[in-house]
C-alpha cells in the first residue's frame, strides 16, 4: 500500500508541508541509521572539538559520500512518483542530497516562537523569485529523520501556509525515527536551538526539480563523474531510465555511440549498454 497519496498532494499544496510517520522502518531504517552515523559523527565523538557552522554547532554533508545505501534510498519509487505529480512532469532531476547534524550548542533560530532564521529555501536554490501561483517553479524536498527528535533537539519549525510568516503558528517537527517531512523551497520554516546537553539531531534528505528548470539547484553533482568510486558504482548499477534522474541523456540520444558507450562502461562499473544499443537500432 502506498504511503504517499493524492491526498498528500492536496495537503502539501494547502499546508506547505506534510509529515508522514514510519515512512522508513525495520531493517531498512537500521541500515540507514548505521550509514548516516558513518558519514556524520555523534556528539560523543566530537564533543571535545565541535564543528562551528552558522551560529552554533552543526554539520552539513552533501554528495559525494561513501554510503551506497543512502544513494540507493534516494531512489525511492514512491518519492519519485510523488515528485513527478507535484512538479507536473515526468521529466525530473534529482537535486543534491544532504545530511545535517545539530549538536548541543547550536543556537540558530532560538526557541519557542523566535522568528530568527525564518526563511524559505528558494533564495539559495533558484535564480528566480518565488511564484505564488505556479508550484512547479519550486523544488520538492524529502527530509527524513532516521532517529527520534525531541523538543529540545533543535526540531525544524514549519509554518502552515495559511499563516504566512506567523511564528506563533509554527509546528515543531518533533517525531520518531523513520518520519518523513516533505516540503518545498516555498515553505516558510526556521531552525531552532539544540538545548539538550547531549546527543544529536540527524536529518537526511534528497530533493527533485523539473528537468527543464536549468536555473534551479542548491549544489550540483556533475563533478562526481570521475574519482568518486561509490557514486560511479551507484550510477553504473542504475537502469537507463533511472540515470535520466541524474542528468544523463535518455537512451536513444545521439550522444550514445559505440565509442561513448565503451567509455561509459569503463567510467561507471556495472554500466549495461544493452538498453542503449537497443535504442540505437
Amino acid at each position: 500500500m502506498s504511503k504517499l497519496t493524492d491526498a498528500h498532494i492536496e495537503e502539501l499544496d494547502r499546508e506547505g508541508f506534510i509529515v508522514v510517520p514510519d515512512f522508513i522502518s525495520g531493517e531498512q531504517l537500521t541500515r540507514l541509521q548505521a550509514a548516516q552515523r558513518r558519514v556524520l559523527p555523534t556528539w560523543q565523538k566530537i564533543q571535545e572539538d565541535p564543528p562551528q557552522d552558522q551560529s552554533g554547532s552543526s554539520m552539513l554533508a552533501c554528495f559525494p559520500h561513501e554510503e551506497m545505501d543512502l544513494y540507493q534510498a534516494a531512489m525511492d519509487p514512491e518519492s519519485i512518483t510523488f515528485a513527478r505529480k507535484w512538479l507536473r512532469t515526468e521529466a525530473i532531476h534529482t537535486r543534491v542530497g544532504c545530511l545535517i547534524a545539530r549538536y548541543p550548542g547550536h543556537t540558530a533560530g532560538g526557541t519557542g516562537f523566535d522568528a530568527s532564521n525564518l526563511h524559505i529555501d528558494n533564495g539559495n536554490n533558484s535564480l528566480l523569485p518565488m511564484s505564488e501561483d505556479l508550484r512547479e517553479f519550486g523544488q520538492i524536498g524529502f527530509w527524513i529523520h532516521l532517529e527520534d527528535v525531541a523538543q529540545d533537539q533543535a526540531p525544524l519549525r514549519l509554518i502552515p501556509r495559511k499563516y504566512g510568516k506567523d511564528m506563533t503558528r509554527c509546528v515543531p517537527l518533533v517525531c520518531t525515527a523513520g518520519t518523513l517531512c516533505i516540503f518545498t523551497n516555498f515553505t516558510w520554516h526556521s531552525a531552532s536551538a539544540y538545548t539538550r546537553e547531549d546527543g544529536q539531531r540527524f536529518t537526511w534528505g534528497y530533493s527533485f526539480g523539473r528537468a527543464d528548470h536549468v536555473w534551479e539547484g542548491f549544489k550540483h553533482y556533475t563533478h562526481l563523474g570521475k574519482n568518486t568510486p561509490v557514486f560511479q558504482r551507484f550510477i553504473g548499477g542504475l537502469t537507463a531510465a533511472e540515470r535520466e534522474l541524474w542528468r544523463f541523456p535518455a537512451a536513444g540520444h545521439r550522444y550514445y555511440t559505440e565509442q561513448t558507450l565503451a567509455l561509459l562502461e569503463e567510467q561507471y562499473p556495472g554500466w549495461n549498454c544493452a538498453e542503449y544499443r537497443a535504442a540505437m537500432r
